[in-house]
């Protein structure tokens, strides 16, 4: 049987894509690409067409999976349920198949979820993960953070409202993923433990039109942000 890869592309600059991973998309037959709606683009899609390019692409298949963005877990096993039918079908075809995702595979991302629902369908299905770049570490860089020596490191959803506060006292870094629709709660965290000036949001971090600085200059923010506060 061909193999399923779940592929990081980076958290949004192409040149941070590995080679690795341009080489098995160079190489695959079919390429998933993950949509919380019918429709829309994807901006891990969007990635696989700057470092390909056209000509490429329209020798392979672009396959788009719908993930909807819910929590009844009855609409989301029968998304899984749907892609992971697709996927291996194309498995079984003989085709390679790199369902590409932001960021890194294995780091809250839809790829553990697929990959469960294949091997529901087929045990032995054969799956390899090529790692990527964290949206955290580009935001680093961008920002010239860097955690050193015996300094402690949390790395969290910012959706965990009630335990923001708690980690930003225990850890000397924390990194609030997915902060754009909980700016509220990030804030009242950040300011309840006197940090407020040591935090800053990275918006788009990587993609054109990116932005950084204070979390308090960001009234709202993109879905696509983080803070980090670094004591």
């Amino acid at each position: 049987m061909a193999t399923l890869y779940g592929v990081g592309v980076g958290p949004g600059d192409p040149e941070l894509i590995t080679l690795k991973a341009l080489r098995v998309l160079e190489r695959v037959p079919v390429i998933c690409t993950p949509h919380a709606q019918k429709g829309e683009e994807s901006i891990a899609g969007e990635i696989v067409l700057a470092v390909l390019g056209p000509e490429r692409l329209r020798e392979k298949e672009f396959l788009p999976l719908h993930f909807p963005m819910t929590r009844e877990r009855a609409a989301l096993e029968a998304a899984w349920a749907e892609a992971a039918r697709q996927v291996v079908a194309r498995l079984r075809a003989q085709k390679d198949v790199a369902f590409v995702t932001l960021g890194d595979p294995t780091f809250y991302s839809t790829f553990p979820y697929l990959e469960r629902a294949v091997r529901a369908v087929d045990p032995a299905a054969k799956i390899a993960v090529i790692p990527g770049v964290n949206a955290f570490a580009a935001c680093a860089a961008a920002g010239g953070i860097a955690v050193q020596g015996d300094e402690r490191l949390a790395v969290v959803p910012a959706t965990a409202a009630a335990d923001l506060a708690p980690v930003l006292e225990s850890f000397d870094c924390a990194v609030f993923l997915k902060a754009g629709r909980h700016l509220d709660a990030v804030r009242a965290a950040v300011e309840s433990v006197g940090l407020s000036e040591k935090a800053h949001l990275y918006e788009r971090c990587g993609f054109p039109g990116g932005r950084q600085g204070p979390l308090a200059a960001f009234p709202v923010a993109d879905y696509l942000s983080l803070v980090v506060v670094k004591k």
